[in-house]
């Protein structure tokens, strides 16, 4: 089975338009979250979202205007694989790369474009954009488009692994994108999980989840020769079945994917989902728990980017392989007291301390979960 090694990573986040820039404000202490009142809504609302005209001026500056308007999520796309392929000497014209949308949502706004466009519009389905976005970059190859709830992008990212492993594939480039809406605002409200003020993952203090909005590259590749000095060295996904919104009591799916990715290692770090919901990360402590990990430092970015949804899972491998690289770890904002009924080793602030492994996970609606572990290989 060939090795899997990460080649390249791009980021349009509300705070940077490529990793560096991302990961340095996370480090610095910076927040995307805002408090706002959408004339859709019936009180405040707090959400990390993209600046359009920062935007606008990136996808200009990195020539990626094209003919016809983008939306907001077909222009963060192309910023984040803007970031990620410009530089890489990779050749990804050819017959053995594969690109992996991945989407909770897909394109909302574009649907409401369609609804009063005539003829009507094409970039609300998600293989067109996908698609698109192919062309956009010459890959020859027909896109792959997976929604997995919110782990659509880290479930892309064990299907590019698996891909890579079986020689179908030499180089997959894995992009997870998703943007606030008020369609996606209302349904969380309708499930009386969103918070008003900034999230607090794991504190006593929490009272849900912010919803946040990115796009984010991971390029995958057997080459050993392009890596950046990091491998993807397993991925998981499962699926307890427990309830169509509610997360498991037990972290039982959650627990299996960690066990089976981790195969009795211990991670440095974890890079956890932490929602700050009640229940999210209640069962993520569960899950720790009965794997025997509440001593290692655990931290959720959802207090500083919001809860991306789909593009969370490769926004946050980015971020936690920049980490590595960096040997950097990064911090759970907004956390002070702990709020779970086993208490988690909360990285507090940023620390500079020698890593060499990583868990990341993410769990979604319908009893989903997926874990994947990165290693330094130098």
């Amino acid at each position: 089975m060939n090795r899997t090694y990460v080649v390249a990573s791009g980021v349009a986040s509300p705070l940077g338009f490529d990793t560096p820039t991302t990961f340095e404000a996370l480090i610095a202490g910076q927040t995307g979250l805002r408090v706002r009142q959408p004339a859709s809504s019936a009180g405040p609302v707090c959400t990390a979202e993209v600046d359009g005209s920062l935007l606008a001026r990136a996808c200009s500056d990195r020539l990626l205007t094209r003919g016809t308007p983008a939306t907001k999520l077909e222009q963060m796309g192309l910023v984040a694989l803007h970031a990620a392929l410009h530089d890489t000497t990779l050749s990804w014209q050819q017959a053995d790369t594969l690109l992996i949308v991945c989407s909770a949502k897909g394109n909302i706004p574009a649907l409401a474009e369609a609804v009063a466009a005539e003829p009507p519009g094409q970039q609300e389905y998600m293989a067109r954009l996908a698609q698109s976005w192919a062309s956009a970059w010459g890959l020859c190859n027909e896109p792959m488009v997976l929604s997995n709830a919110c782990i659509s992008s880290l479930h892309g990212i064990v299907v590019a692994r698996r891909l890579i492993g079986q020689g179908l594939f030499r180089h997959v480039i894995v992009i997870g994108a998703d943007v606030v809406s008020d369609f996606t605002r209302a349904g969380f409200q309708g499930f009386n999980a969103v918070s008003a003020e900034p999230c607090r993952p794991f504190d006593a203090a929490r009272r849900g989840i912010n919803l946040g909005e990115a796009a984010a590259v991971l390029v995958l590749s057997a080459d050993d020769r392009l890596s950046v000095g990091v491998e993807l060295r397993g991925g998981v996904v499962t699926n307890d079945a427990h309830h169509i919104s509610a997360p498991s009591r037990t972290g039982e799916g959650l627990f299996r994917a960690i066990e089976r990715v981790r195969a009795g290692r211990t991670p440095d770090f974890i890079s956890l989902h932490g929602t700050a919901t009640v229940y999210n990360d209640e069962m993520e402590a569960q899950a720790l728990n009965r794997a025997n990990l509440l001593d290692c430092p655990v931290y959720s970015l959802k207090g500083q980017l919001g809860h991306t949804l789909g593009a969370a899972g490769v926004l946050e491998s980015v971020l936690a392989i920049e980490s590595l690289r960096r040997n950097q770890l990064l911090a759970s904002h907004q956390y002070a007291t702990p709020g779970t009924t086993y208490p988690l080793r909360v990285v507090e602030r940023p620390e500079t301390r020698p890593l060499q492994t990583c868990l990341k996970t993410s769990s979604g609606f319908g009893g989903c979960n997926a874990a994947v572990w990165y290693e330094k290989t130098n």
